[in-house]
């Protein structure tokens, strides 16, 4: 489409809309929406594009602004209802693969003004409008929908609602910053927008952006009704919500100033957002609209956009194949979950298959703890019949110290102490209790199947699932195959994965896997420029000013100590001297710090597990230095080198060595195993937008002058070489 972009060429094209008004009859080969008209004078205009879900590509926007056109100019219809023809889906928003497309920003200006153009006239059909949604309503999908002027949807489980374009990287931009806040309470609008929630049908009620909720049965009767009703002067208008302008004014700074604490600068969308919103509640819509697609371009022209949605795309991906691997070969659907264990770990897998409806089993370690756990979880289930109708419903949860009481099991995991004898032992008991169709797995963050399965007379359906810390909130799973594991175990694991919610990435049998074996090369190099008297807090604020999470040692804390001299002696024990651990590691380690679980590790941590000072004790033993003054640049680019690029070189090797197949597997389970500032699209994308030859070049001067005596992996020497990067024009 080629819409103007002056107001006179805006005037210019409705009038030559009016003048070329197509009529249905003359649009009879549209392909992804269609016109049915009902007896009683109302139409739907039924959205059906091909594929699984309707996305709002150009050609549906083109067929849209042509049905407008028509609908405006057509005498029999007297109403219109906007509905999907799918069942389970109504519009998802733009085609992503658009916009990843856009040559230049102009480009994706123009098409949110063509997108905002054609919204417009829809908000202006003069006619009553009613958006019938079933299933998920995102994005554009929204923003058509807030057109409109009413909104119904089904009860449906699958019926959300969201705009999400902050978490890509974008802002909506077609008109969802401007329309939203003149519907709902400013505030809750602008949290909605900067938080990118998606929602239940009943939760979007309750916010005010729809106006009935409905079994899925009736969605298009209700509708077709309600657009009847407005026909008719039935339907009260709602009242609009005047709200003080120094409150507002307020609102905004406070919400301005978080942001840019928190993010730093890394993300522009939600400063954007902010101002869009902002505009909102002073300016006319179509200052505001201007302003929306400015900034929407700029944002899609900008490279953090870009990595967002790859990454989007990678997990998206990523969740669908093992859903179809699932779903294809794994057969025996999983009722009861065994657990070994009822420590951290083993309790936070069990409370998260409870609530996704699987029965769960725990095995303790002694009948004091059975009865303590026992009489945990009947509180935490008292709790949870005290608390909104919108939690989960939880399924049962037992306990026993008894191995026998697993004997039931469809899938029983182990999740004890790092412990290869110990683990060995448990497994080899399970197996001899269990059916035989039951999946035995091994929870272990660092330890070889290949060890933990010698005793299994039946190692085919061994499989390790390592679950990142805390389980609830880190999404990565890594998923560790057996030699001997075949494929319908391998699928049965997917398949609980699926069930969870989680991203499944398959790595190799080897030690370390993948996200601790590269976590732990950058607690090391930490520690080794501590060793070499680098300041910890520079080293600290290096790190957060990359975009990390937090800083190195602040990691080592919440891990806890133990556990990461362990990893480390385990990959020093399998690569050799370049995991050589530091001397503050074996001292720190030797003197008892043990981190946040202990209440003192690098820092000092309250009971409520925030973190406090420096600990002193740590920082003697340690003999590290702590500098009152600021790093340079210059130091800050140092330490940053440090930190990200020895990670670069080990993820690397990770890829000769079949750790894991390809570099966006590696860049997702970075990123959301371990926190990788998405920004940057993963280490390997960054390594790319860094430039290999610069980073062989600087790593071999840091290797050079430190201890110990490594050299760069052969694969980034190659590439360096060859010119060659880790994605080629953005494919993985």
């Amino acid at each position: 489409m080629n819409q103007p972009t002056s107001e006179k060429a805006v005037d210019a094209a409705q009038k030559d809309d009016s003048a070329e008004a197509p009529t249905l009859k003359t649009l009879k080969h549209q392909r992804d929406l269609k016109i049915e008209k009902l007896p009683s004078g109302v139409a739907i205009l039924w959205f059906d594009c091909a594929g699984k879900v309707n996305v709002l590509g150009n050609s549906a926007m083109v067929e849209l602004r042509e049905l407008i056109q028509a609908i405006k100019a057509d005498q029999e219809i007297k109403a219109l209802v906007i509905a999907s023809k799918k069942p389970d889906t109504f519009v998802s928003g733009a085609d992503l693969h658009e916009i990843m497309g856009f040559e230049s920003t102009e480009q994706a200006h123009q098409l949110s003004l063509d997108g905002q153009y054609v919204f417009n006239q829809l908000e202006n059909l003069g006619k009553p409008t009613v958006a019938a949604i079933n299933g998920p309503c995102l994005g554009g999908g929204l923003e058509v929908a807030l057109c409109t002027n009413y909104r119904i949807a089904t009860d449906s489980p699958h019926t959300v609602l969201g705009l999400p374009e902050v978490r890509l990287g974008l802002i909506p931009g077609l008109g969802g910053t401007q329309r939203l806040p003149r519907l709902i309470p400013v505030k809750v609008a602008l949290e909605y927008i900067l938080n990118s929630d998606i929602v239940s049908a009943e939760r979007a009620l309750e916010l005010g952006i729809l106006d009935k909720v409905v079994d899925g049965k009736s969605l298009h009767e209700e509708a077709e009704a309600a657009a009847l009703a407005i026909l008719k002067g039935e339907m009260p208008a709602r009242a609009l919500t005047v709200e003080d302008p120094e409150k507002l004014k307020k609102l905004f700074a406070t919400m301005t100033r978080s942001i840019k604490i928190r993010l730093k600068g890394n993300y522009p969308a939600p400063i954007k957002a902010i101002e869009a919103v902002q505009l909102s509640t002073s300016a006319p819509l179509a200052e505001g609209l201007a302003f929306e697609a400015r900034a929407f371009a700029d944002l899609a022209s900008d490279k953090t956009s870009s990595n967002l949605i790859q990454l989007f795309f990678s997990q998206d991906f990523t969740i669908r194949s093992a859903a179809r691997t699932a779903e294809k070969i794994a057969g025996k659907e999983l009722k009861t979950l065994g657990i070994i264990g009822s420590g951290i770990m083993g309790m936070d897998i069990a409370k998260i298959a409870s609530a996704h409806g699987i029965n769960v089993i725990v095995k303790t370690s002694s009948e004091n703890r059975a009865q303590e756990m026992t009489e945990s979880h009947r509180a935490f289930e008292e709790h949870l019949r005290r608390a909104p109708s919108d939690k989960p419903d939880y399924a049962e949860i037992k306990f026993s110290h008894e191995l026998s009481i697993l004997s039931p099991c469809d899938m029983v995991i182990e999740a004890v102490p790092e412990d290869s004898k110990l683990k060995q032992r448990l497994l080899a008991e399970v197996e001899n209790i269990v059916a035989d169709d039951c999946v035995l797995v091994t929870n272990t963050s660092a330890l070889e199947l290949i060890e933990l399965g010698q005793e299994l007379k039946k190692p085919e359906r061994f499989v390790g699932l390592h679950f990142f810390y805390p389980v609830g909130k880190m999404p990565l799973v890594e998923v560790i195959s057996h030699p001997s594991t075949n494929a319908a175990t391998n699928a049965r694991a997917l398949a609980l994965l699926t069930r969870l919610g989680k991203v499944p990435i398959s790595v190799k049998d080897s030690v370390g896997f993948l996200v601790n074996r590269l976590l732990t090369t950058h607690l090391m190099e930490a520690s080794r420029m501590l060793d070499e008297g680098f300041a910890f807090n520079w080293i600290e604020d290096a790190a957060l000013q990359f975009g990390l999470p937090m800083g190195p040692f602040t990691l080592v804390d919440e891990l806890g100590l133990p556990l990461c001299i362990s990893v480390a002696n385990k990959l020093h024990a399998a690569f050799g001297d370049r995991f050589t651990p530091p001397e503050v590691m074996k001292t720190t380690s030797a003197a008892g710090f043990k981190g946040k679980i202990s209440g003192a590790g690098c820092y000092h941590w309250d009971e409520s597990g925030e973190k406090l000072e420096i600990n002193p004790e740590f920082s003697a033993v340690s003999k590290m230095k702590i500098s009152d003054e600021k790093a340079s640049s210059d130091q800050m680019a140092e330490i940053q080198n440090r930190l990200i690029l020895v990670i670069v070189d080990e993820a690397a090797r990770c890829l000769e060595e079949k750790v894991v197949r390809k570099p966006r597997e590696l860049d997702l389970a970075l990123v959301v195993g371990s926190g990788f500032p998405p920004f940057r699209g993963g280490v390997l994308r960054y390594a790319d937008s860094f430039g290999i030859a610069r980073i062989v070049d600087t790593l071999n001067k840091i290797y050079a002058t430190t201890e110990p005596k490594r050299e760069i992996s052969n694969l980034l020497t190659s590439m360096s070489e060859t010119g060659r990067r880790f994605y080629s024009s953005g494919a993985d």
